[in-house]
């Protein structure tokens, strides 16, 4: 078996004597299991079954469409694409095939820091991130097929109608909610649908979404302690969002679906028009004199490779990638490229607007050993062992421990909408005690098996917005990225009411019975302040920032008056011909919830509008099906 996936190297993170588990011979021999027993990849024995061996590119690559990035948005894009029988499709991805490793719920923290994560980290401003290395703030990204929905939380979050109501405001015609609904049910496949109104989900999409089948009992605690004070339990993806319950996810049968499992293993080895190159990262976007973007340059083995395309170009490689290509090809703002010395194409806001949930940990909710769901060292072990032997996956690693516990919370009741969510993350008591950054950095263990909560309140509304740039030492290499975390101190507001509410749970009577706590005792960065205080929680905030990793908005969608905006409403770049951006970069304004349904939206609506520019006949098609 080719083991494709390489975990984290915990060597280079661990120091001498850390005082945490995943640091100890039992984390080597945790994540060795996981390399033997998951490392391969379904697509290789298949590609192994059929006798299919990519021999690499050959030296005529000419295609009507090539979509760059393989990641939640391109994948549906792909698949849209070549539906149409005549139209040859090329999608490159950067990372490696999808490993049987991102499919299990339960062990979705060791896919960071591996070799399927872009392993990025923010600039420090001074302001946030204060108890981490460096100041910086880790922002996993996928690098893998499927991108980063092979790698999160999978939480089924769309955000509010608000929000969609909101761009359309912009002078973004077509995004309403009104307009976009439809694209949310298109791809949706809702495993339960008896308990959900029709008007809002969709049963026969590709994208499977559903409830996971082993859900423990602190996640009921969270979500039943939420709902004792005060907030109804309801579907947050319907009519109303502030509320709680256990969110769905992208899963069915207690396993990850991707949007490379979603949309394009489906059909990738039968549309002989679609062409799939995974190891292949796009460097360049060939632009002639007219204007017209003409073809993709990508590395792949170590050797440069062209690709024409005779329609449309389509970036897909997310908030960090898309808009590091655009400025790569000199498509960006003059005075940083010219900089570099990029000769420019057209001078553009490409990378600024980029702003992200912000929220933090340190927050702490012990569980006593009856309701922690903490097993022996060897239990671990069988759990995942089992987990894989199992042809319908139940029990512990079929789950994600209290990550689907969200709540949507208004921090004034007379906002028109939530700016607060709460999600939570399993970990170790003593560790997190410890040294939590380093806890944080290591946590590799299965989700399933904690005695302690790290509870997450997430300003959903950030007035925050920050840049990235291309690395002056090197363009290639990762750029600089500054989402500016509480440049605008009003962000911390929402945080902080936020906190009030949530240590007001440890007086319901869900947490009352089950003996969980809030641990008082102030963590070191904040250890002169009162633990519960609204200073307290800004110190937390700034020490202990994190992102619920949902950046967006640096390619942002705008009118063409809007003199910020990089892509028009139906997404072609300003100024050059043949070149679109599809994925969560265009968003001016984040969502309020997590971005990967908001992704996979953009992906159904943005390849919907480059179908109406190729195909003649296609809005006539789409009004008789009622697409």
């Amino acid at each position: 078996m080719q083991k494709i996936w390489q975990p984290l190297n915990l060597s280079e993170v661990c120091p001498p004597h850390a005082p945490v588990s995943a640091c100890s011979h039992l984390g080597y021999v945790y994540l060795n299991l996981l390399v033997q027993l998951f490392a391969g990849s379904k697509d290789l024995r298949i590609q192994k079954q059929l006798g299919i061996y990519d021999d690499g590119p050959h030296r005529e690559e000419v295609y009507d469409f090539i979509v760059v990035g393989a990641g939640t948005a391109g994948c549906v894009v792909t698949n849209r694409l070549t539906d149409v029988d005549h139209w040859k499709v090329l999608l490159l991805e950067a990372g490696p095939e999808e490993p049987d490793v991102t499919l299990a719920p339960a062990l979705t923290r060791a896919l960071r820091a591996s070799n399927i994560d872009w392993n990025y980290y923010t600039e420090p401003n001074g302001k946030s991130c204060l108890a981490y290395p460096g100041h910086r703030c880790s922002w996993p990204r996928g690098k893998v097929m499927g991108g980063s929905s092979s790698i999160n939380s999978m939480a089924y979050v769309r955000g509010n109608k608000l929000d969609y109501d909101t761009w359309a405001a912009m002078g973004n015609k077509g995004w309403s909610y009104k307009d976009v609904l439809p694209y949310f049910k298109k791809s949706e496949s809702n495993m339960n649908m008896e308990r959900l109104d029709r008007k809002y989900h969709g049963a026969k999409g590709e994208q499977a979404v559903s409830r996971y089948p082993f859900i423990d009992q602190p996640s009921i605690m969270l979500t039943e302690a939420n709902n004792e004070r005060g907030l109804p339990i309801l579907d947050w993806n319907g009519a109303q969002q502030q509320g709680t319950m256990q969110s769905q996810s992208f899963s069915e049968d207690g396993k990850r679906v991707s949007s490379n499992t979603a949309f394009i293993q489906p059909i990738r080895y039968k549309r002989r028009n679609l062409t799939v190159r995974p190891n292949s990262e796009a460097v360049k976007i060939l632009v002639d004199q007219h204007k017209r973007a003409y073809g993709v340059q990508y590395v792949r083995d170590g050797k440069l490779h062209t690709a024409l395309a005779q329609k449309d170009i389509v970036v897909s490689a997310g908030a960090i990638n898309s808009p590091k290509l655009l400025m790569l090809s000199g498509i960006g703002p003059k005075e940083h490229l010219e900089e570099l010395h990029i000769p420019v194409v057209v001078d553009l806001h490409v990378g600024y607007n980029l702003h992200d949930h912000v929220t933090f940990n340190g927050i702490i909710i012990a569980l006593p050993n009856k309701t922690a769901t903490t097993v022996s060292n060897e239990e671990i072990l069988e759990h995942v062992k089992r987990y894989h032997d199992m042809e319908l996956k139940s029990g512990p690693i079929s789950g994600d421990g209290p990550t689907c516990s969200v709540s949507f919370l208004k921090s004034n009741p007379e906002l028109p909408a939530p700016d607060i969510q709460y999600q939570a993350d399993p970990c170790l008591l003593e560790e997190a005690l410890q040294d939590l950054p380093l806890a944080e950095r290591t946590s590799i263990w299965p989700s399933a098996f904690y005695n302690a909560i790290l509870p997450r309140t997430m300003n959903l509304v950030p007035k925050s917005r920050g840049r990235l740039t291309l690395n002056l030492t090197d363009p290639n290499a990762a750029p600089i990225m500054q989402p500016d975390y509480f440049g605008n101190p009003e962000d911390l507001i929402p945080l902080i009411i936020g906190v009030r509410f949530l240590i007001s749970l440890e007086n319901t009577e869900e947490f009352k019975k089950r003996g969980a706590h809030f641990v008082k005792v102030p963590l070191p960065p904040c250890r002169y302040l009162t633990w519960g205080t609204d200073e307290y929680t800004e110190c937390l905030a700034r020490s202990y920032t994190s992102s619920p990793y949902h950046p967006v908005g640096t390619c942002k969608m705008g009118p063409e008056w809007d003199e910020t905006a990089v892509v028009d409403p139906r997404l072609r770049v300003y100024g050059i011909s043949g070149l679109r951006v599809i994925d969560a970069s265009i968003m001016p304004v984040v969502p309020r919830g997590n971005t990967n349904a908001p992704a996979l939206m953009v992906g159904e609506r943005g390849v919907d509008l480059v179908l109406e520019d190729w195909l003649p006949n296609y809005e006539h098609l789409k009004y008789i099906l009622k697409l």
